[in-house]
């Protein structure tokens, strides 16, 4: 792969979909802060109840390791744009690099398509989890949205132990 490929492949996946990722919600404490169901209102069974606590958590934690993922690609993608940056503005210099400097610089758009292969590598996986994570908090959006009995709460809060 040549540096240009590399170093174009990077800023155009960077410019349209790296940047801009949310951090997860949380969905937990979005299900807690609700109110108890009132009088006459339909609300969740028990163990539906602790279903969704148990779930919550569980995207809870699934959200939060996308958030790390992103940043990591995220990070990736600056020093490749700086690397690149960099490798761009000493290029019409090379005519005056003795041979360590030609090593250096060599060494530089080698380390810049690493990053490149990386990010292609590393992306996609993060695009199709995300999407996962996505399709399945709308499913608990959905299969969670009834309201609950307070004492369903504290009981389903206590034995999950949940603070």
């Amino acid at each position: 792969m040549s540096y240009r490929a590399a170093a174009g492949g990077l800023i155009l996946a960077f410019a349209c979909c790296a940047g801009g990722a949310q951090a997860a919600r949380t969905l937990l404490a979005d299900l807690l802060a609700r109110q108890p169901a009132g009088v006459g209102r339909a609300e969740m069974s028990s163990l539906a109840l602790e279903a969704c606590l148990r779930q919550a958590q569980a995207l809870d934690r699934t959200g939060l390791a996308l958030d790390y993922q992103v940043t990591e690609i995220d990070r990736l993608t600056a020093e490749g744009i700086f690397l690149e940056r960099q490798l761009e503005s000493e290029m019409p210099m090379l005519g005056g690099y003795d041979e360590a400097g030609l090593k250096d610089y060599q060494a530089r758009v080698i380390h810049h398509e690493a990053i490149a292969k990386k990010f292609q590598r590393e992306f996609p996986l993060y695009k199709q989890r995300q999407k996962e994570y996505d399709a399945a908090v709308a499913e608990f959006e959905h299969d969670c949205s009834m309201g609950y009995d307070a004492a369903d709460l504290a009981a389903a809060k206590a034995k999950l132990g949940i603070k």
